[in-house]
């Protein structure tokens, strides 16, 4: 399959999962000492598993709640991104999923069932937005915003508070909770840049391809850190980020 022909699936799976998401009610359960999972990412991840691997044979899926398998073709999927924003019934949580072909990423999806946006790119398929809502065309601010989840309850490293400090002292930040969405958003131009710690593939696999595919940059600064978007300020998260991983 080609991009394009991925990414249409990605795009036609998760406008599915969004009605299955509107037709479930939520439990809530804990997985560890700060997280939540709740039924529906469990339902709605079986959904695209299903959804992806039937429409593309021999295909496998990464994927946060229920398992991991690899193949010439790899699906990333994030049934909600954000859960413990969706939990609360805080409009900050997405759908997300990209698509591997050899290990190369070549197709993102990410889709905000709150707000009806879908954010698409592939190889071969530029960037786009699609939106229902109020759309305000992204202006331009005296300092960089910056989307951020740094410092996370319970992190094992030292040095993100005075990241933070130093970070507000030179950029306006914002704390959204939800990975994927940000990625998106920075990718629309509503932010400059994010970073974020403690990240898996399935939290940034659909973001880097849409951010990239606008014309900004991903960094891996680590397997589970990362900064993106667009001008210096991504080089200086970058490398602050890499000082408390490393």
């Amino acid at each position: 399959m080609t991009p394009s022909a991925l990414l249409s699936l990605a795009v036609s799976s998760c406008v599915d999962a969004a009605a299955l998401l509107r037709s479930v009610e939520v439990d809530v359960f804990a997985k560890g000492a700060v997280d939540q999972v709740s039924n529906v990412d469990l339902e709605v991840e079986a959904f695209l598993r299903s959804a992806l691997t039937v429409g593309a044979p021999g295909s496998a899926v990464v994927g946060e709640e229920l398992g991991s398998a690899t193949a010439s073709v790899t699906w990333y999927v994030d049934p909600i991104d954000g859960t413990r924003n969706f939990v609360r019934g805080l409009p900050l949580s997405c759908i997300s999923v990209a698509a591997a072909v050899d290990g190369a990423l070549v197709a993102g999806c990410v889709l905000d069932p709150f707000r009806d946006e879908l954010f698409t790119a592939a190889d071969g398929v530029p960037f786009a937005v699609r939106s229902s809502g109020l759309a305000i065309t992204p202006g331009t601010s005296p300092r960089p915003l910056v989307l951020t989840d740094i410092p996370l309850p319970g992190s094992p490293y030292t040095g993100e508070m005075e990241l933070l400090g130093s970070l507000m002292e030179i950029a306006d930040v914002r704390r959204v909770y939800s990975t994927a969405l940000a990625l998106a958003w920075v990718a629309a131009g509503r932010a400059d840049a994010v970073a974020n710690i403690g990240t898996f593939p399935w939290d940034v696999a659909a973001g880097a391809v849409l951010v990239r595919a606008a014309g900004g940059e991903f960094v891996e600064v680590a397997e589970n850190a990362f900064a993106a978007g667009r001008g210096e300020i991504v080089d200086w998260l970058a490398t602050r980020v890499k000082g408390i991983v490393s």
